[in-house]
């Protein structure tokens, strides 16, 4: 296997974890150039950082192009809170 450049990383995640990252960043960064991250950004950086990242993903992620695409990201939510939880589960449950 070659090896990554020095500037380079590999990153291994779970497929239904890329599924919703993806989702997320087509909706967050990738509409209206990041402008709904600007109250979530520090440094302008930040945006470019992400569309390379949503890129990476549509690189390697066959999911995007899917006629059922709202499906599978649906199955991968599902699957990725089943494995990690939700960030607000339990809120109110005091």
């Amino acid at each position: 296997m070659a090896e990554a450049p020095d500037d380079e990383i590999t990153l291994v995640i779970d497929r239904s974890v890329a599924v919703v990252l993806f989702e997320f960043l087509s909706r967050t960064v990738d509409d209206a150039d990041g402008e709904a991250m600007a109250d979530f950004i520090e440094d302008e950086a930040e945006i470019p950082a992400l569309w390379a990242l949503l890129a990476g993903l549509e690189s390697v992620l066959t999911e995007p192009m899917a006629e059922d695409y709202e499906r599978r990201v649906l199955k991968a939510r599902d699957a990725v809170m089943k494995r990690f939880g939700g960030a607000f589960s339990g809120k109110g449950d005091d």
